[in-house]
């Protein structure tokens, strides 16, 4: 033991007064004491001191000495720290263990009283505010942060001078251990409180003093045991030590080992918690055995000792340092076959060390944490591969076939002669390790197909089953994996199993992407690890090459590693989501069955190609894999789109765009329903198109508000726009067909009605599939549209794209007609021609927009994982100006269109000059039926037939003029001539409108007057200037002769 000197005690502040420890002090001690009966007597009893430095109190004079004291008075321990001017006790009863060891902890810093808050943060919070505190064999068992009151209550006591070797205020600090004693008492040179009695003896061992509050990670050195030499060391240190060590050498591997356990896992423990170190497994012992143990084993650990780094860099460094030194190590190069159980059993243990390193020890996360930025470097993989390869390759080694001729009896810990078997097992920090070396063949003549791990009734369990969380997974592992290799079925085999707790936490986060898609993710079970070599046979040792022994992979597709892991949190995936969640956002997507696959890109990720799933539910899940490696359950994390909000220039940009085009697109529709001159048919289904598409547009305003946070304002919001975005598209449509049926068959009027079904009940129906096959994930979309889930958007974007295939059909065949009339429809041709190039126009644009795989579908598709780039931004604009769009398309590049406004302005400037409205006695019908009708009256008040506009194109419909051919079809009626039809300009006087009057020559089509002649056809709407009726699909009428 050092002196006082050498530890540079004699004259450190913080020894002399608990106030100068700016850092905070921890002190520790063993004590073994004996209690007679008087403890359970009346009254605190005298006191018995474990240990003091002078502190002491009177409460009735208000005096107080400085210094720190342990003691016992009556049924309480008694923590005592005093400045001189503040007081701290803590009195902590029903803690006596009678003729037994026991470690007694205190912790001390200067409560920081000015940030009351902390308390509120539970019991972190309380020990972030300070005081003093208590531990008894580890355990926390009081806390006090106040100072103690004098009897009168004050919290100021008065100060009394320091004890001193020699009573002078610059002497050297005292400890006293089993008494105690003061400056006051000094003076008469008293003691008082002495520990033990002859007839109750007092034990003290192993009292250790730091000059800061250690903190939670590192309370197991209050069970001491440990070397200052080795305590602070760090990685350059320890590289400069490890320059001239030979690692195959066995006793300066093992001295080595000695310096890394004790730098990375700090101090080890007199009387453990919980067994450590590897023992027999052969030992029958039940778990209460090993708590009784009176043996010196390392500690488990919970923090290095290594200095607390705060820096990132610093972080990683230090991290990767440690790996480096660890890699030296796990060395293998001596590792030959056929060596004798008992030398080779040492080097086992670096395996408990190696644990250390990858366990869920806050600075391993948080260093591993750094090292995942640096894609050049491995990570914890590279640790665990170096240290199964080490395991399985020391382990192999060993001579299975070894004895001991002169010691029949003759067995090690961990090999016995009569199995011919070596079975190895260690547990670590979140670790628990077996290799086995065996023969395959008897196992596998016994009719043993697969062996079943791990076994929980083994002793390197007892930790792991108090100490982690739901230690139930379990594998199986085929034993043919050799059979069919020639050359290899007969030799041994290592196989080593391995649990890791803490390797969930500091993993590589690195993953295949390519059936892995979200970029947030976590490792949600425990990692089991399985690997086997084969090994030479122990009689040729060397001389036998098995290098091309390997796993047989088709024998493994067929039997695989079994798995059953159970996750870290009971969770239901969102895959399997119920109905209409508020918590869309939280939790997991969906879950994979996973391998390492260190040959996967640069330094290896997580790959679900080689497992699959066999079950799954919240709490477990089954995997198959055919590869031997370590495995895990990977979750995949929902993510909450943070690109999708566009910024404001691009939203103004829109919000301009929509009311513009607003305005313009009910002008449009205003101007087809009281127009006579542009009400006819393709106008009108052009107006309900328009209509459709502005909702859409109005209703996309409100996605741009709070309105898509609440889930249920979500989904009724994203299905009406998405009806109407697709009726607009099924209108389009319509638009095409009834241009395809005109430009085929002459059928240019009547027919809006019919389209009406279609148009609104296919979104209907689109909408009801979605809410029926994917209810449970609509309204997740941040925007309002339909879900957040990839699957659930291709469905509407691919039922939406049958929509585009029937308007590129029928386009593509009102072109080919176009370009090549045919002599009997050239009429009809020539009137729908104006009209095609807007509805092309439009279908473009809609399929820009909305078709399947173009720029809407990737805007709204999540796209975090896909190598695209974000066409939000660009979506916004198109879609929001795109009702300005169709206004030019489908308005004003129409001619009859541009006519009808024109002809509404004339009739206002008529009005203006004229003083009275306009009265127009047009029949409706004719009106609606007669292309002559498109042109304004003439100023004698008739309107000529055969009519062309401004650009000299005809505006008429086929089949209207002054006179038609011989053989023409007629419109209907007995009294006309066959060349003329009702309400032509030939069979009228030259000043009169057609349809007008209140009687019509007989067979003629009725529009307007109060009698008909029978057998005639009323007219689809009442009569009306401003009402555009519907005119019934035209039949050819054969002519009838009047008589």
């Amino acid at each position: 033991m050092k002196r006082d000197e050498d530890l540079g005690l004699w004259y450190d502040p913080c020894m002399w007064n608990p106030m100068n420890c700016t850092e905070g002090v921890s002190f520790s001690v063993w004590e073994k004491m004996s209690f007679g009966d008087d403890v359970f007597e009346g009254g605190k009893g005298a006191k018995r001191y474990l240990m003091s430095t002078g502190g002491d109190f009177n409460s009735v004079q208000g005096r107080a000495w400085p210094g720190f004291a342990i003691y016992h008075e009556g049924l309480d321990i008694v923590a005592l720290v005093s400045t001189g001017e503040k007081v701290w006790v803590l009195r902590v009863s029903g803690q006596l263990y009678n003729n037994t060891w026991t470690e007694i902890g205190v912790r001390f810093s200067l409560p920081m009283l000015t940030n009351p808050d902390l308390a509120f943060e539970g019991v972190g919070g309380l020990e972030k505010m300070g005081g003093l505190e208590m531990f008894i064999n580890l355990e926390k068992v009081g806390h006090t942060i106040v100072p103690d009151s004098t009897a009168r209550g004050s919290t100021i006591w008065t100060a009394e001078q320091r004890l001193t070797h020699n009573g002078r205020p610059r002497g050297k600090p005292v400890m006293m251990f089993g008494c105690h004693q003061n400056s006051e008492l000094q003076e008469f040179g008293e003691f008082v409180g002495f520990a033990g009695t002859d007839e109750s003896p007092a034990l003290i061992d192993e009292v250790a003093i730091w000059r800061r509050a250690l903190p939670n990670s590192q309370l197991n050195y209050f069970y001491g045991g440990f070397s200052p030499d080795v305590e602070n060391i760090d990685e350059d240190q320890f590289s400069a030590m490890m320059q001239g060590v030979d690692v195959n050498d066995p006793g300066q591997a093992k001295a080595a080992q000695e310096v890394l356990e004790a730098m990375l896992l700090g101090p080890p423990t007199t009387v453990p918690p919980f067994p450590t170190r590897t023992a027999d497994p052969l030992a029958k012992k039940s778990t209460t055995e090993w708590y009784t143990q009176d043996t010196t084993t390392d500690a488990v650990p919970t923090s290095t000792t290594l200095g607390k780094i705060n820096s990132r860099d610093g972080k990683r460094k230090s991290i990767l340092s440690r790996q480096d030194i660890m890699s030296g190590m796990l060395r293998t190069e001596a590792a030959r076959d056929g060596q004798d159980p008992e030398l080779v059993q040492d080097r086992f243990s670096l395996a408990y060390v190696a644990a250390a390193l990858i366990s869920s020890d806050p600075e391993n996360v948080e260093g591993w944490e750094t090292v995942d930025d640096w894609t050049t470097e491995e990570g914890a993989s590279r640790t665990v591969r170096e240290l199964e390869d080490y395991m399985l390759a020391w382990v192999g080694s060993v001579n299975i076939s070894a004895e001991r001729i002169d010691d029949p009896h003759w067995r090690t810990t961990y090999f016995d002669p009569n199995e011919d078997a070596m079975r190895y097992a260690t547990a670590g920090n979140d670790m628990v390790m077996n290799v086995d070396k065996i023969p395959l063949r008897p196992i596998r003549d016994a009719g043993e197909i697969r062996m079943k791990y791990p076994d929980y009734d083994g002793w390197e369990w007892a930790d792991a089953k108090m100490l982690w969380n739901n230690p139930r997974d379990n594998f199986t592992v085929p034993t043919g994996m050799f059979e069919n290799i020639e050359g290899c079925n007969d030799n041994p085999v290592t196989i080593l199993t391995a649990v890791y707790n803490g390797l969930t936490y500091t993993a590589p986060k690195r993953k295949n992407p390519v059936n892995i898609h979200s970029r947030k993710f976590r490792i949600d079970t425990k990692v089991i690890s399985a690997k086997v070599k084969l090994n030479a046979d122990p009689m040729l040792g060397e001389n036998m090459n098995v290098d091309h022994c390997r796993p047989d992979p088709v024998y493994m597709k067929d039997n695989p590693i079994k798995l059953t892991f159970y996750h870290n949190e009971v969770a239901k995936t969102k895959r399997t989501l119920l109905w209409h969640s508020d918590e869309y956002w939280e939790g997991l997507e969906v879950r994979h069955c996973v391998w390492w696959n260190d040959r996967f890109g640069i330094n290896g990720a997580w790959d679900d190609h080689g497992c699959k799933i066999i079950a799954t539910d919240d709490a477990r899940t089954d995997c198959e894999c055919h590869n031997f490696g370590n495995y895990a359950v990977l979750a995949e994390l929902l993510e909450e789109p943070e690109s999708l909000r566009v910024a404001q220039w691009i939203m103004i940009t829109k919000w301009v765009g929509i009311i513009i085009g607003t305005i313009l697109l009910t002008f449009f529709a205003v101007l087809v329903f009281v127009s006579v001159i542009v009400g006819e048919m393709f106008h009108q289904i052009r107006m309900w198109c328009c209509i459709s598409y502005m909702i859409a547009n109005i209703i996309m305003l409100l996605t741009d508000t709070s309105l898509c946070y609440d889930r249920h304002e979500n989904i009724a919001l994203s299905m009406a726009l998405v009806y109407f975005y697709q009726a607009a598209i099924v209108w389009n449509t319509c638009e095409t067909h009834a241009t395809f049926k005109g430009v085929t068959s002459g059928l240019i009027n009547g027919r809006t009605s019919i389209y009406h079904p279609f148009a609104w009940g296919i979104p209907l129906l689109t909408i009801g599939f979605l809410m029926i096959v994917d209810g449970e994930t609509l309204g997740t979309h941040p925007l309002c549209f339909i879900s957040w889930e990839r699957p659930v958007i291709q469905r509407w974007f691919i039922l939406t794209s049958f929509s585009f295939v029937l308007t590129i059909i029928f386009t593509v065949i009102v072109i080919v007609n176009i370009m090549k009339v045919q002599s009997h429809n050239k009429d009809t041709v020539m009137y729908l021609k104006d009209q095609v190039k807007g509805m092309i126009a439009t279908s473009i644009g809609m399929m820009v927009l909305w078709c399947y795989g173009t720029i809407g579908y990737f805007s709204y598709m999540k796209t975090n994982d896909m190598d695209v780039i974000n066409m939000m931004p660009m979506f916004q604009i198109l879609n929001g100006w795109f009702g300005v769009f169709m206004f030019l398309f489908l308005g004003l590049w129409s001619r009859r269109f541009r006519l009808g406004v024109n002809n509404k302005a004339e009739e206002e400037r008529k009005k203006r000059e004229s003083g009275k409205a306009y009265e127009t006695e047009e029949s409706p019908r004719t009106a609606e039926t007669s292309p002559m009708t498109s042109r304004p009256t003439s100023p004698k008040g008739s309107i000529h037939s055969g009519a062309e506009d401004e650009d000299g194109a005809p505006t008429s419909r086929p089949g209207s003029g002054a006179s038609q051919a011989a053989g023409s079809r007629p419109a209907s009626g007995t009294s006309q001539p066959a060349s003329s039809r009702p309400g032509s300009g030939a069979s009228q006087p030259a000043d009169s409108r057609p349809g007008s009057g209140a009687s019509q020559p007989v067979g003629s089509r009725p529009g307007s007057g109060t009698s008909q002649v029978a057998g005639s056809r009323p007219a689809s709407r009442p009569p009306s200037a401003d009402a555009i009726p519907e005119e019934p699909e035209e039949t050819p009428v054969e002519p009838v002769d009047a008589e």
